[in-house]
């Protein structure tokens, strides 16, 4: 643990330089998405999900052949035990099914579509929250790297307080009491810099997590501009329609309503009288692998069929439960989707308001610290000419600090606000 806090204050404390890597934002959530575990799962998935994307639409659109052998090895007629060659069964067949009222072909590849925009909106989803946790690891190192350096600044004004103090002491200007009060100030500022490494640890230990790199590597999060200069207020009218269009997660949901929807189509129409016609091709004795063989044009069968069913259960009373059943599961997942939609208006709307209260927050957090900067000037000026008590500088600097803190914290929950709001808008955070 001393080897990280030691490469970490060479690194960002110092202007000693070292091997530190410097990410920004882009570049820390391409490393991540590189070394994601899930993300490579998900890669997995999507390319079963293409696989099977156009094995269904080849099987969907094209007949199925197969290739069969087979061979009497024992029957009554002759009890024992044999394999002759000449009693080798051998076919190629097709089969094609050219119509069926329940489950057309454009039915199914509708179905296949949808199965494969769905594979292709999880892969992205999965995408969305890697780089997603990404972002908020590298904002945890950035706002503890600048937490740290404003610790080691505290502490170094706090230390040449201590010694104005004991210096004025010595010459008879302040009291033993003063002099133990800016002692006691500058040990709290100590104190204050060990959490902010503690802190600034942690946040490196997360960091290093998400791209495999051992846990000590130093490492650096530099943003060259800070959010609250790029964000433009107020926000467009348009973003709700934005977000209603692209949100992966209504996108999701809404494939899967329309999944319902054709499910529903499809098991209305087979609990009707289904009228189906299938082709079939069949050539037997193929002479292969030294198997009977005949012309090519003997031994073939084809035919074109037609079948008309009544599928009504016992007296209906089974199709009429099963269709309302299915109803029933199709107004349900309606009002969801509907419930979705209101929640993702207020959600926009909500988001909005939040970052508009950040920006105007962290606006005064910087005249906060601006202000408090002066304070402390003005009575350090008053203190080096004992017109100030230690007492007054320590609440100075107290302020200073939790302001500039503030201003950290308040510039990391903006950066992610506005991250998340993207999120919302259904953009593509990682590119």
């Amino acid at each position: 643990m001393n080897r990280i806090y030691l490469a970490g204050l060479l690194c960002i404390v110092t202007a000693v330089s070292c091997l530190a890597e410097t990410f920004t934002p882009k570049s820390y959530i391409k490393a991540v998405l590189d070394s994601s575990l899930s993300m490579r799962k998900a890669e997995e998935s999507l390319k079963q999900a293409e696989d099977s994307y156009w094995s269904s639409i080849l099987d969907t659109l094209l007949p199925s052949l197969s290739l069969s052998m087979s061979n009497g090895l024992y029957d009554n007629r002759e009890p024992i035990w044999r394999f002759r060659k000449k009693e080798v069964i051998s076919s190629l067949s097709a089969s094609w099914s050219l119509y069926d009222s329940a489950s057309s072909p454009a039915a199914k590849l509708k179905r296949v579509k949808l199965d494969h925009e769905t594979a292709q909106l999880a892969f992205f989803t999965s995408k969305q929250n890697e780089a997603l946790k990404a972002i908020t690891r590298f904002n945890a190192l950035y706002s503890a790297q600048k937490r740290l350096a404003t610790a080691k600044a505290n502490l170094a004004s706090r230390e040449s307080q201590y010694n104005d103090t004991n210096s004025q002491y010595q010459s008879g200007t302040r009291s033993k009491a003063e002099v133990t009060q800016s002692e006691g100030d500058k040990l709290q500022s100590e104190l204050a810099l060990a959490q902010a490494e503690s802190a600034w640890v942690k946040a490196l230990i997360s960091f290093n997590e998400l791209i495999n790199v051992d846990f000590e590597a130093p490492q650096e999060a530099l943003i060259s501009t800070q959010a609250a200069v790029t964000v433009t207020l107020p926000f467009p009218k348009e973003d709700i329609g934005k977000a209603l269009a692209d949100n992966f997660s209504l996108r999701q949901q809404r494939l899967s309503l329309e999944k319902t929807r054709l499910e529903n189509h499809t098991n209305l129409l087979s609990n009707l009288p289904r009228f189906k016609v299938d082709a079939s091709w069949r050539k037997s004795s193929l002479g292969w692998f030294g198997t009977p063989a005949s012309a090519w044009d003997e031994d073939r069968t084809y035919n074109v069929g037609a079948s008309l069913s009544f599928p009504f259960g016992f007296m209906g009373v089974q199709n009429y439960l099963d269709v309302s059943a299915k109803k029933s599961a199709l107004r349900s997942s309606e009002l969801e989707m509907q419930n979705s939609v209101r929640s993702l208006r207020v959600s926009v709307l909500s988001a909005q308001k939040d970052i508009e209260l950040q920006v105007k927050s962290q606006k005064l957090l910087e005249f906060q610290i601006k202000a408090q900067k002066e304070a402390v000037d003005n009575l350090l000026l008053d203190y080096s000419q004992g017109g100030a008590n230690s007492q007054q500088l320590d609440v100075v600097y107290t302020k200073l600090l939790d302001a500039r803190n503030n201003l950290i914290n308040a510039v990391n929950d903006l950066d992610v606000s506005l991250v998340n709001y993207r999120v919302l808008l259904g953009e593509k955070i990682w590119e």
